[in-house]
């Protein structure tokens, strides 16, 4: 159960309602119980679409399948097997990011999960940055790292706030 008040738009000053209506953030109870600080959750969402510009929607959902699962995090992974599939990866790639499987992946892919997975244990070594600058110049590489960070601080948000899964957990593997 959630330890803030989980809020729907009407519960909101009405400057802050936009955030409910004029994004994707829908139902999520992550959004829900961000909206008890509908200043930072207004901030949170344009850092996260900036963050989300990093990479093609795919390989962006690559590097946030491999950061939830480093992190054996139970609502990112959840939500983001949902997106990563909707994105084009398939179940044998989330499979094999989930089992840490990572040359069951193409090279770029490969790159991209070693490299996030490095970020989000706080211990990326010097051959992950330089496999992955291998497919993407050195800006990219640092909004990768950005955007596996970003999810670590999404992580223990939600930890914070006791946000679980709406739904019953998808598992590790699909």
């Amino acid at each position: 159960m959630a330890r803030v008040p989980l809020l729907d738009a009407e519960d909101i000053d009405e400057e802050y309602r936009y955030l409910f209506t004029e994004n994707d953030v829908g139902e999520a109870d992550i959004f829900r119980g961000m909206a008890n600080a509908p200043k930072q959750l207004q901030w949170y969402l344009r850092y996260s679409t900036r963050l989300w510009e990093v990479l093609p929607e795919r390989e962006r959902e690559v590097v946030i399948l491999a950061s939830a699962r480093a992190l054996e995090h139970e609502y990112e992974w959840h939500q983001h097997v949902r997106l990563g599939r909707e994105a084009g990866v398939t179940d044998a790639e989330i499979n094999a990011i989930s089992a840490g499987h990572l040359d069951d992946l193409d090279d770029r892919d490969a790159a991209l999960a070693a490299y996030a997975h490095g970020v989000t244990h706080g211990d990326p070594r010097d051959a992950e940055y330089e496999r992955l600058v291998e497919h993407y110049d050195e800006g990219t590489a640092v909004g990768v790292a950005m955007l596996a960070s970003h999810y670590v601080a999404t992580a223990r948000t939600l930890d914070a706030m006791g946000i679980t899964p709406e739904e019953d957990f998808v598992g590790w593997t699909v």
